[in-house]
């Protein structure tokens, strides 16, 4: 930046800030603070406005019961989850797929369809991996033999060779 740039940026701050001062400074109180006349809100207006918005009030004891209960229901699920990891080994597929890819199918399709049959954990992690990657211009049409277990790098290698 130059001398004279500068000179010129710091002439803009100095009456930027005079034109605010003296704004602040010289304007009636009654319009530098809001009107507390109008700012009152009914309880009509309050209970018109949920019904219009379909939202619901709830007073703090009862939201603190919803969340209480919340929180139980969340907690038996993840017993629940944790007292079947067995079940959960045992469903795991173990061999080889077969994925027809056909012309005209996204990236976002061939991610569903794997996440779908098993294949990846995620759809929308693995679509994001190819965009990332620029593999979603390389993935051709076809059909692909893939094994149950194959990481991301593994599958994107198979789907665009």
């Amino acid at each position: 930046m130059t001398k004279r740039g500068l000179q010129a940026f710091a002439g803009g701050m100095i009456l930027a800030t005079s034109v605010l001062a003296g704004t602040f400074y010289f304007s009636p109180d009654e319009k530098a603070d809001a009107s507390k006349d109008e700012a009152e809100i009914t309880e009509n207006q309050v209970k018109s406005y949920l019904e219009a918005n379909k939202l619901v009030s709830l007073k703090r004891n009862d939201y603190e019961k919803l969340l209480t209960s919340k929180e139980e229901a969340l907690k038996q699920a993840d017993k629940a989850e944790q007292e079947k990891p067995a079940e959960k080994e045992t469903s795991k597929k173990e061999g080889n797929y077969k994925l027809t890819i056909q012309d005209g199918m996204s990236s976002a399709d061939v991610s569903n369809q794997l996440e779908k049959d098993g294949l990846i954990p995620s759809a929308r992690d693995f679509n994001d991996y190819v965009i990332d990657g620029g593999y979603h211009t390389k993935v051709r049409a076809g059909d692909f033999e893939l094994k149950y277990g194959m990481g991301f790098k593994q599958i994107v290698n198979v789907l665009t060779r």
